[in-house]
């Protein structure tokens, strides 16, 4: 944490009471501490209803302090799963500062009490105070209503997604079992194999099918993909299948099951579509969609900047690319002692759904932005990393370059001296390529 924002936090509090609060379920537990860091009585708990917030929690804590005040007291809570949520927006309605304390700064911070690992609930809610009084924590931000509901398709939609993604991997691992050629000549995903896999499942299925006429179906279905030539291929398949062959009542099981699964990737692409619709009708509504957007013919999509715009709420806070970074999870941490220097490694501990979206669109941008794609084919070029690592090494030059268009307020384009270095960098790619194929030619 750099050094200035930490005093700048802690500053913000000085001469203050700090009522630390670790949520749970049905009760939270709180511990006061006075301006000087020492605590106030014993902790105590109120309950997770109306009256806890409203009558038990003020009644408690006026037994402890009667400066009850918002410009003597804050309240520091820890982000533990979704059960902070409530107690922060009522203390924020309420007119109080509060600040959220991450349950890894809790973790880490728990045997420096009394050298002990033991966990405890009134032990937490001690600790998340103390944390908060030596700054380490997040300022609670209210965003606008409009934020909030991109925000929230953006959890719907990547929730959603994966949830698509575990759906297509049971129907692939159900047609493997059964009919294994059908996933090499027709990809499962595809409106062509779900149209099939509705009236046909085993081999025996598909040998009984009528090819001239589903052929003119899967025609229209396929715009043009596929056709008579597909379904004779897949009619051989059936022929010389290595598929288990499946007795009645296995067949009926398997069926609804394979049902099952097509019914609900049919609809959570339907309700995918409804969500990424009207995400971007909001995301258009932002000052930064006019820029995000100038990178669509670069490979950037609609769906992928909307997305970008709803998780990071707002791009005016991120005044330099590495706090992008970090709030991914994409920061580097490096491991130093003396003379030894250890290598450094991503740290993965950020935003789970910014993380990805990162990466789809640096894979994305990494074919036609020059300043993305140059970095990608000299990593490609001089070192052995595998694909994923490639591309992941080239997000900061994305993101250093979103960050720039969002503090100029411009869109982007092209620089001619960078697609002339690209021009450059690709001849000199290729040249080493059909060197690397001539030797390879000789030594054969």
């Amino acid at each position: 944490m750099p050094f200035k924002s930490l005093q700048f936090k802690r500053q913000l509090i000085i001469d203050r009471i700090i009522v630390g609060i670790d949520p749970s379920k049905k009760k939270h537990q709180a511990a006061v501490i006075d301006k000087n860091g020492i605590q106030m009585g014993k902790s105590f708990t109120f309950q997770v209803n109306y009256d806890g917030y409203t009558y038990e929690l003020w009644k408690k804590l006026g037994k402890l302090t009667s400066e009850i005040d918002p410009n003597n007291v804050v309240f520091a809570v820890e982000t533990a799963c979704n059960l902070w949520q409530t107690i922060v927006v009522y203390l924020a309605q309420c007119g109080f500062m509060v600040l959220l304390v991450s349950p890894l700064t809790t973790k880490h911070t728990r045997p420096a009490i009394n050298h002990d690992f033991s966990r405890t609930d009134p032990k937490d809610a001690l600790i998340v105070a103390n944390n908060a009084r030596n700054g380490y924590f997040d300022l609670y931000r209210e965003f606008t209503p409009h934020i909030r509901a991109m925000h929230q398709f953006s959890i719907t939609y990547c929730k959603l997604n994966k949830n698509l993604v575990q759906n297509r991997q049971r129907l692939r691992s159900l047609m493997e079992q059964v009919f294994p050629e059908f996933l090499d000549i027709v990809e499962p995903d595809t409106l062509t194999a779900m149209y099939l896999l509705k009236k046909y499942f085993t081999p025996q299925d598909f040998l009984k099918m009528n090819i001239d006429e589903e052929a003119k179906i899967i025609m229209q279905i396929s715009h043009k993909q596929h056709g008579k030539q597909t379904l004779l291929q897949i009619e051989q398949a059936a022929n010389q299948t290595i598929g288990v062959l499946l007795e009645e009542e296995h067949i009926m099981s398997n069926r609804l099951s394979l049902t099952a699964w097509i019914t609900i990737i049919e609809t959570v692409k339907a309700q995918l579509d409804i969500i990424i619709k009207k995400l971007i009708e909001l995301a258009k509504q932002t000052p930064y969609w006019d820029i995000l957007i100038s990178f669509k013919g670069n490979g950037i999509s609609d769906k992928m900047v909307s997305l970008f715009i709803a998780e990071t709420r707002d791009l005016g806070e991120f005044d330099h690319y590495k706090k992008l970074e970090k709030y991914a999870g994409y920061n580097l941490k490096q491991s130093q002692s003396g003379t030894y220097i250890g290598p450094r490694r991503m740290s993965h501990i950020g935003n789970r759904r910014l993380s990805w979206m990162i990466y789809k669109m640096t894979e994305e941008t990494a074919r036609y932005v020059p300043e993305v794609r140059m970095k990608y084919l000299r990593r490609k070029m001089n070192t052995k990393c595998k694909y994923r690592k490639n591309i992941i090494a080239c997000s900061p030059v994305l993101l250093r370059l979103i960050v720039a268009l969002v503090k100029e307020n411009r869109p982007y384009e092209k620089r001619q001296e960078k697609i002339k270095e690209l021009e450059q960098l690709e001849k000199k790619i290729q040249e080493y390529k059909d060197s690397k194929k001539n030797k390879q030619k000789k030594a054969a």
